[in-house]
C-alpha cells in the first residue's frame, strides 16, 4: 500500500509521521547545494541554485516513491569572485560544518542514501569532503557531485551539443548554464547583454599544465581571484547557448540522475574490518 509519504516529493511538506513512512520505503534525498553569485552580466544571481534545484525536483516527479528533494542550500564558497557585486561567500569551515550536519541529521531520522547535487564548482571538493565526513560519523552513505557530471555518463552526448571551444568554452555562465537557464527561466536571461571570454589561462589549451572547462582540467589547478581571467564574470561561450540546447542538457542530467538515484538506493553495505593485530586502545583522530 502506498503511503502518504511517497506522493510528496518536498522534504519540507512531510509531517513527522511522514518522515517514518519515507525512511521505512527507503527514499533518497536530494539535496541541491549552490551558491548566489554573480553569472555575468546576462544571467540572475541565482543560476547555481535554480539549475540544481530544477534538475533535483524533475527527478522527484519522475520518481515520486524513491526520491525526496531538501531544501535547497543556497549560499557557498565564494570568496575568489567577491569582486563581483552580488556574490554572497561563506567561509569554508563554516560552510562544510553546516552542509554535514545537515546530512548527519538526514541520517540519525534513518535515510541512509542521500545525494548532493552540487551547482557551484568551487563547492565541489567542500561537498566531497562533507560526504566522506558523514559516512565516517554515520552509517549512511552520501554521494556529492556537480550536475553535470550526468552529462558525461555518456561519452557521446556532450558532443552531440557543444560548439564551444575545449578547454574554456564551458566554465561559468557558459553555452551550458546558460543554455539550461534559458530552457527553464528563458524570461530572466537578458541575452543581448551575452559575451564571450575565454579565460587566458586556457590559450595553450589542453597541451598545457593549467586548462579549465566544465568537462575536463589539466594536471595542475592554481585558483585565483575570478576578476583575475574574466573582466565580466564570464567563462565561456554563452553566445551559443539555445533553449533547445537546454532541453537536452536538461533531460539527459535528470535521467541520469534517476538511474544513479536506482543504482545508490540498492547499493548493498559493506562492513568495516579491522586488521590491527593488537586493537587500538585510543580513539580515532579527528575527521
Amino acid at each position: 500500500m502506498t503511503s502518504r509519504a511517497s506522493e510528496k516529493t518536498l522534504y519540507g511538506d512531510l509531517t513527522w509521521q511522514d518522515v517514518n513512512d519515507a525512511v521505512a520505503e527507503r527514499q533518497v534525498i536530494l539535496l541541491p547545494v549552490g551558491s548566489t553569485e554573480q553569472h555575468g552580466p546576462h544571467l540572475p544571481l541565482d543560476v547555481d541554485n535554480f539549475l540544481a534545484t530544477s534538475v533535483c525536483l524533475e527527478a522527484a516527479k519522475r520518481a515520486p516513491d524513491k526520491i525526496l528533494v531538501a531544501p535547497t542550500i543556497p549560499y557557498g564558497y565564494n570568496i575568489h569572485a567577491m569582486d563581483f557585486p552580488g556574490t554572497i561567500h561563506v567561509g569554508y569551515d563554516h560552510f562544510v560544518e553546516f552542509c554535514a550536519d545537515v546530512c548527519k541529521s538526514f541520517a540519525y531520522h534513518g535515510f541512509k542514501r542521500i545525494v548532493i547535487v552540487d551547482g557551484h564548482g568551487s563547492n565541489e571538493p567542500l561537498l566531497q569532503f562533507v560526504g566522506r565526513k558523514t559516512i565516517l560519523e554515520t552509517d549512511a552513505l552520501v554521494a556529492a557531485f556537480m550536475w553535470w557530471n550526468m552529462l558525461r555518463v555518456d561519452p557521446n552526448f556532450i558532443k552531440s551539443f557543444r560548439e564551444s571551444v575545449f578547454p574554456g568554452g564551458a566554465a561559468h555562465a557558459c553555452e551550458v548554464e546558460t543554455s539550461m537557464y534559458l530552457h527553464l527561466g528563458g524570461d530572466k536571461v537578458q541575452m543581448d547583454k551575452a559575451q564571450d571570454n575565454i579565460a587566458w589561462y586556457n590559450e595553450r589549451g589542453a597541451t598545457g599544465f593549467r586548462w579549465v572547462d566544465a568537462f575536463g582540467a589539466g594536471p595542475v589547478s592554481v585558483v585565483e581571484w575570478t576578476s583575475t581571467y574574466t573582466p565580466i564574470g564570464v567563462m565561456g561561450q554563452p553566445t551559443l547557448a539555445t533553449a533547445e540546447k537546454g532541453a537536452r542538457i536538461f533531460e539527459e542530467t535528470v535521467t541520469r540522475l534517476i538511474q544513479f538515484v536506482n543504482e545508490f538506493r540498492d547499493a548493498p553495505p559493506h562492513p568495516r574490518t579491522d586488521h590491527h593485530a593488537q586493537p587500538p586502545t585510543s580513539a580515532l583522530p579527528e575527521v
